[in-house]
C-alpha cells in the first residue's frame, strides 16, 4: 500500500509538472509584445607578458521573435600584435600585425528569466577567411538575492585553424547601488586542437563595473597561465528600445 502512494504521488507530481511547464511555454511560438531591438557596442584588449596582444571591437544587434526566442546579428573587427592565443582563428605565427572580420547570425534562446543561451554562426574575413561556430550561455542565480551570481560560458571552434577554445566565469554582485554595480569572481580560458598539441589554459580573478544610468559595463581579469601573465579589459555599451 505504502509503495503504491508513493507511485501514485510521484505521478501526480510528475504531471502537475508537466501541466506547469505547458503552462510556462504556451506562448513559445506568438510573438514578442511589445517587441525589442537591442544595440551593443564593445572593445576588449588582450595582453599575455610577450607572448600574446591582439584587441577586438564590434557591435552586436538583438531582436526579439517570442518571449522566448530572439535573431541576433554581430559584426566584430580583430587585430593581432604578436603571437597567437584563446581567441586566435589564424595560422602561422606571424610577427606582423594581422586583422580580419567576423560576421556572425544566429538565436538567442531564454528559456528562463535571467537566463540566455546564444548560438551563432558565420565566417571570417580578412586574414583569416573560414567559418566559425559559437555558443554563449550565461545564467543569473538567486536572481532576487542581495548577492546574485552570473555563470557565463562562450564556447568557439575555428575551421581556419581546427582550434577550439572556451572561456568561463563565475561573478557576485558584491555591492549594488541606483549609479553603479560592482562585480567580483574568477574566470579563465582553455583551448586546443588544431596545430596545439596540449590544451592550453589561464585562469585569474574577475572585476566588474556597470553603470546603471549609462548602461556601460567595464570588464577586467588577469592571472597566469600556458602564455605565462595576462591581462583583459572590456568595455560595452547597451542600448534598447521597444517597439509598439
Amino acid at each position: 500500500m505504502t509503495r503504491s502512494a508513493i507511485l501514485l504521488a510521484v505521478l501526480i507530481l510528475m504531471r502537475a509538472a508537466a501541466a506547469d511547464a505547458a503552462a510556462l511555454y504556451s506562448d513559445f511560438f506568438t510573438g514578442a509584445n511589445p517587441q525589442h531591438l537591442s544595440l551593443t557596442i564593445f572593445a576588449v584588449g588582450i595582453g599575455a607578458e610577450s607572448k600574446y596582444a591582439a584587441t577586438n571591437e564590434g557591435f552586436e544587434l538583438e531582436q526579439t521573435l517570442t518571449p522566448y526566442v530572439s535573431l541576433v546579428g554581430r559584426v566584430s573587427g580583430y587585430q593581432g600584435y604578436q603571437g597567437d592565443g584563446w581567441d586566435w582563428p589564424g595560422i602561422g605565427h606571424d610577427s606582423r600585425p594581422r586583422n580580419f572580420g567576423v560576421l556572425q547570425g544566429g538565436f538567442d534562446f531564454l528559456p528562463f528569466q535571467g537566463t540566455s543561451f546564444k548560438i551563432l554562426g558565420g565566417s571570417d574575413v580578412g586574414d583569416s577567411d573560414r567559418a566559425r561556430i559559437e555558443g554563449d550561455f550565461s545564467s543569473w542565480l538567486w536572481l532576487h538575492s542581495r548577492h546574485p551570481i552570473n555563470l557565463a560560458f562562450t564556447g568557439d571552434h575555428f575551421y581556419n585553424n581546427g582550434l577550439s577554445s572556451g572561456s568561463i566565469d563565475i561573478r557576485g554582485v558584491w555591492s549594488s547601488s541606483r549609479e553603479m554595480i560592482w562585480l567580483i569572481g574568477a574566470g579563465g580560458q582553455l583551448w586546443g586542437g588544431g596545430s596545439e598539441p596540449h590544451v592550453m589554459k589561464e585562469f585569474g580573478p574577475d572585476l566588474g563595473i556597470v553603470l546603471r544610468q549609462w548602461k556601460v559595463s567595464l570588464d577586467c581579469q588577469a592571472g597566469y597561465g600556458n602564455n605565462h601573465g595576462y591581462g583583459i579589459i572590456g568595455i560595452s555599451r547597451h542600448f534598447g528600445w521597444d517597439e509598439e
